[in-house]
């Protein structure tokens, strides 16, 4: 099975990211797997067939609650991986904050040289002229131009035209100065921001790190029931691992309708906005998925896999400066659905793009072409349709649909939709997103050790009851 089965320690890793807390539970631990069949219960079964009916059943629950730990697993992971791209994006923002007001800074310097120079250019021309106790002393007695200037304001014979002058420079002097204040607020945002983000990084990497130590072993329990019940059923693993997908297709399918239908009316889902516009991982998941919408493992695997090592989490190249992808710009709420989407084959054509990275790694921030993340397997599938997202962020995509209208209800999902996964029930607490591919599948940038897989859709209990469509009629 390609999909990993992993328990996870309990705990709460709390990240401080300028002053918001985002606490990303770990789930856990999960329970114990049902005592397994041995292998001697195997084989003592398969010359009887009720015996052997009851084996099956009971290797099946198994499968199931082991799959169980490995969702329970996954969400922590994807849930620090939120509140990393949430760090990283705020360090985006305040990066671009002290570009733009250093700029703003050199432009305003340069407008108060200018009008300091016309002061000193008026102190020269008066003292010619008898400008009464204006000398050109002042010039070479003033240490700096904001001197020159109040050395000139305390003249007494000053004309219309000179105060004038006067006051011009003065104000671009201040404007000096508060944009000097705001720049260095600006250096401490941002120094807070990537010490935040490296934070979020290194709690993301070993929340990772510790589900991925864990989960050979029950990686191992799942690729040994499939043995069993391709022995004990007289087939082969791999005819298990496709008759297994299809199960867990069918029950996500089942669990969907089901989901939508309870959860249609939710709070929060259709509220939608989120209460920061970076997006984050929201308020703790105290959940546990249920047994009913347990995921499956990818349908095009033929043989039970292991994950490329599960103790080396992937991570990005460099943990001291992560790639933060800018923001798109935010739509109004009153802006229209672009004219360009309204082809439904669009949607098709972000799946393709989505089923063209199948088996590509997982990292944090990854936006292709080798690795990924969620939101950047989402952003760029879309983007390959000449179809913008939002921006590079779980909840940054959710609003951005949100604002142009092209929310629609779970219960009317079309293969092409977008699936949001919320930590609490609302737009804010989005962790996770993914492509519906149709019949309860999905394709989605799992976590680091699974990478880009097609599979059924998991957990259905922490789906937004709203889908974005970003192409198509609504």
């Amino acid at each position: 099975m390609t999909t990993s089965a992993r328990s996870f320690s309990c705990g709460i890793a709390t990240i401080a990211v300028l002053g918001i807390g985002l606490s990303v539970v770990i789930a856990g631990p999960a329970q114990a797997a049902p005592s397994a069949p041995s292998w001697d219960d195997v084989k003592a079964a398969k010359s009887d067939a009720a015996d052997a009916q009851q084996t099956v059943d009971e290797l099946s629950e198994r499968l199931t609650t082991l799959q169980d730990a490995a969702d329970q697993a996954g969400v922590a992971e994807q849930q620090a991986g939120q509140a990393y791209a949430l760090a990283a994006s705020q360090q985006q923002e305040a990066k671009d904050t002290l570009v733009d007001l250093s700029a703003q800074s050199k432009r305003a310097k340069d407008r108060a040289d200018d009008s300091a120079g016309q002061v000193a250019g008026l102190v020269v021309e008066l003292s010619r002229t008898g400008g009464g106790d204006l000398s050109t002393t002042m010039l070479m007695d003033s240490s700096d131009s904001k001197d020159l200037l109040y050395r000139v304001g305390t003249m007494t014979h000053l004309s219309e035209r000179s105060a004038t002058v006067l006051a011009e420079a003065r104000a671009d002097q201040k404007t000096v100065e508060s944009l000097a204040a705001q720049q260095s607020a600006a250096e401490t945002a941002l120094s807070k921001a990537t010490e935040a983000t490296k934070t979020a990084f290194a709690t993301a990497n070993d929340v990772s790190a510790d589900a991925q130590a864990r989960v050979q072993q029950e990686q191992d329990q799942q690729d040994e029931v499939l043995r069993q019940l391709a022995y004990l059923k007289g087939t082969s693993v791999a005819t298990e691992t496709a008759y297994w997908n299809e199960q867990q297709a069918k029950a996500a399918e089942t669990a969907l309708a089901e989901e939508a239908a309870h959860g249609g009316s939710s709070t929060g889902a259709s509220s939608g906005s989120s209460s920061n516009s970076g997006g984050g991982a929201g308020g703790a998941d105290t959940t546990s998925p249920s047994k009913a919408t347990t995921p499956s493992t990818p349908a095009k695997a033929t043989t039970p896999s292991t994950p490329a090592k599960a103790t080396t989490p992937s991570t990005p190249a460099k943990a001291t400066t992560p790639s933060t992808p800018a923001k798109a710009t935010t739509p109004s709420a009153a802006a229209p659905a672009p004219a360009t989407t309204t082809t439904p084959s669009k949607a098709a054509g972000a799946i393709s793009y989505a089923r063209g990275q199948l088996g590509k790694a997982y990292v944090l921030g990854g936006a292709g072409p080798n690795t990924w993340d969620c939101s950047g397997l989402v952003m760029m599938a879309y983007s390959s349709q000449g179809i913008a997202t939002g921006g590079h962020n779980v909840v940054w995509q959710y609003d951005y649909f949100k604002s142009i209208g092209r929310l629609v209800p779970l219960s009317q999902r079309q293969p092409g939709d977008i699936l949001f996964y919320s930590s609490n029930g609302t737009a804010s607490g989005g962790y996770h997103d993914s492509i519906y591919t149709g019949n309860g599948m999905m394709v989605e940038a799992a976590r680091p050790g699974v990478g880009v897989v097609e599979r059924a859709v998991w957990t259905p209990s922490q789906l937004l009851p709203y889908v974005a469509r970003p192409s198509g009629s609504l």
